[in-house]
């Protein structure tokens, strides 16, 4: 029975949000807990005018409008787990829009990672490692599948199957798949071995060895392979690792610079935004289009050809 609770918790947590996700939520329950206890407010249920206090303290401490926002949906959470009403009001929204205008704050973005800078961090690769086996073929994979550190984290053995045109991998679940009902996605062969994720892809699977769980799985010190599996955030630091190791500013790039090259390098290969999305998952042209980071500036007609 102990077994059963514990599979029902898991279940309902996953419904409400993934570990990672819930583990924020928790920080920020806490932050704010402590706040409303030197502030003598009541935390739960809070005010609208105790929350909207908080989120100005917030932002006056140098804090992002972004931070604000995550801040109230973590406050929201508890509020709705206790069976109180969201405290997020109209007015709540309407102050963090405003903040928003008034702090003009960009979102970061990591850039883009080009294909010949992919080339530079495979090559810079330890392929006499298991750690440097794994690590190109995240960095190769994470560009040729366009797939979020999540679910290259999530990636199991089984879900990879190989034939003479590429491999092709089954994601359950994705941001845009919250119900799992899964897709396949296929990854062409190569045409430099350096290059080549599927190569890549071969080669790990030999150093990782052929039994059946993660297929990225932990490494340790001394090389061993250890059968539990990584992270997504273990994914873009060892992706950040690789990158530093050829010389480039690691600050600038992690795991989405894979997904933000590898659509942008499909866009300046002459890609459909159709085949694109196909390729990414996206939805949205709009949200698609923002990664492709100012290659389309130059389509079309000069609209100034002749006069300057």
């Amino acid at each position: 029975m102990g077994a059963l609770r514990m599979k029902a918790k898991e279940l309902k947590e996953r419904a409400s949000g993934s570990a990672r996700t819930l583990e924020a939520y928790a920080f920020v329950w806490r932050a704010f807990c402590r706040w409303c206890n030197d502030a003598g407010r009541d935390p739960l249920p809070c005010s609208q005018d105790t929350l909207e206090v908080y989120l100005l303290w917030l932002v006056s401490r140098e804090r992002k409008v972004a931070t604000a926002e995550h801040h109230t949906a973590g406050i929201t959470f508890y509020h709705r787990r206790a069976g109180y009403p969201s405290p997020r009001s109209a007015g709540v929204s309407k102050i963090l829009s405003e903040l928003k205008k008034d702090l003009q704050e960009e979102p970061e973005k990591k850039e883009a990672i080009s294909a010949l800078d992919l080339k530079r961090v495979a090559e810079g690769c330890d392929l006499s490692t298991t750690a440097g086996l794994r690590d190109r073929t995240l960095v190769l994979l994470g560009f040729a599948s366009t797939f979020r550190r999540s679910e290259l984290a999530r990636l199991q053995l089984a879900d990879v199957d190989e034939n003479e045109i590429g491999v092709v991998l089954f994601k359950k679940r994705s941001k845009t798949d919250q119900r799992g009902k899964g897709r396949y996605f296929g990854v062409w062969n190569g045409k430099q071995e350096s290059t080549d994720p599927v190569i890549a892809l071969k080669a790990w699977i030999v150093a990782r060895g052929s039994w059946q769980g993660p297929l990225f799985c932990r490494i340790s010190r001394t090389g061993r392979v250890i059968q539990r599996p990584i992270t997504g955030e273990s994914v873009n630091d060892a992706i950040q690792r690789a990158i530093a190791r050829v010389g480039l500013d690691a600050s600038r790039y992690g795991a989405h610079s894979l997904r933000a090259g590898g659509v942008t390098a499909a866009a300046k290969n002459g890609c459909t935004d159709q085949e694109i999305k196909e390729m990414s998952g996206h939805r949205s042209t709009m949200v698609m289009e923002g990664y492709i980071r100012g290659n389309r500036v130059f389509d079309g007609r000069n609209p100034l050809e002749g006069v300057l």
